[in-house]
């Protein structure tokens, strides 16, 4: 027979020190258990909170992650069968069904994106903090413009936000442009139809973006992308394009920018890229060597997708110009 243990008999500092080694997947259980452990779980400050929540929705799951580490899962009770399992034992959430799966709470939905959202309002309720990443992919995750609107709604912006769902409306992503808020991270994975083009102008002030079908994004789209790093697949863009970008980053525009990487369909004419523009031309012996930061994102079902690059970027026989606040540009040119 196992003896009770009286959490909430201990005095603060042994009682901080157990919820220091909770985790944040305790620091949620804890708070499921009564009134007044979710109070003790609401107020309490340390490492278990230490938490960049993601939300990712698909066709089979939704589920609350710390980074990429599942937390809370919320999947259909359509898959259960007859089975009947335990309840959740009090609060917003008593009589819910449930299970676990290690150490990931699994719970049982009508509708596993109400279940989402619910989760969703939970944990910012909990953790004290907004949600810092939402992800949808795979292409059945239907429904999924009532997580970026409840997103939107409950905290005005989100840090990162990925979307994979490649066959996508134009109507779709047309909503997802004028209606999402991102402030750091932006990937699309999206492929409208070949004649798409954005109802409003696009400007975007972010540290990365990645597009992998990008042959939608025009002249007028690339000059709106004040980014630190700018990565786009499969576009349509011209020499004369890239002519005008780089005699608007030169003369002081898309500041932000430390690396850009287009993937083109059609060669590059370098005199119309560089036409009106200064150069110097570097010997193929001079090198330069870039660090890129880590951009890297996952989603689970497909694995790891690192964009645009992780390391060091090794620049050699490029073209240097140099704007007039004296910030340096390399420009090389690579035939895949």
């Amino acid at each position: 027979m196992t003896t009770p243990f009286r959490l909430f008999s201990l005095p603060y500092v042994p009682l901080k020190q157990v919820l220091d080694n909770l985790g944040p997947h305790g620091i949620i259980l804890l708070s499921l258990c009564s009134r007044r452990s979710k109070n003790l779980a609401v107020s309490y400050r340390g490492p278990s909170k230490n938490v960049q929540l993601h939300l990712m929705y698909g066709d089979s799951f939704g589920s609350l992650a710390n980074d990429l580490t599942g937390v809370w899962e919320a999947i259909d009770i359509k898959n259960l069968g007859s089975v009947r399992l335990g309840t959740l034992p009090s609060g917003k959430f008593r009589d819910v069904q449930y299970k676990m799966d290690g150490d990931c709470l699994v719970t049982l939905w009508e509708d596993k994106l109400t279940g989402l959202i619910e989760i969703g309002n939970y944990a910012r309720e909990i953790f004290n903090q907004d949600i810092y990443q939402v992800s949808i992919g795979d292409e059945q995750a239907v429904g999924y413009r009532r997580l970026i609107e409840w997103t939107m709604d409950t905290q005005k912006s989100i840090e990162r936000f990925y979307f994979g769902i490649k066959k996508t409306l134009d109507e779709d992503l047309d909503y997802i442009l004028e209606n999402l808020k991102c402030t750091g991270s932006l990937s699309l994975l999206a492929r409208p139809s070949k004649n798409y083009r954005t109802a409003k102008p696009l400007f975007f002030n972010l540290n990365v973006i990645y597009i992998c079908k990008s042959f939608w994004i025009t002249q007028r789209d690339l000059l709106g992308m004040n980014c630190k790093i700018i990565t786009m697949y499969n576009s349509k863009l011209t020499s004369e394009d890239f002519n005008v970008f780089l005699k608007h980053w030169m003369s002081g525009g898309c500041s932000k920018l430390k690396l850009l990487l287009v993937s083109v369909k059609e060669l590059i004419n370098f005199e119309s890229v560089f036409d009106g523009v200064e150069f110097t031309e570097r010997g193929r012996d001079v090198e330069r060597i870039f660090v890129i930061v880590d951009v890297s994102a996952r989603w689970p079902s497909s694995g790891q997708v690192k964009y645009p690059t992780i390391g060091r970027s090794l620049i050699c026989n490029s073209k240097q110009r140099m704007r007039k606040n004296g910030k340096v540009c390399e420009y090389e040119h690579r035939t895949i």
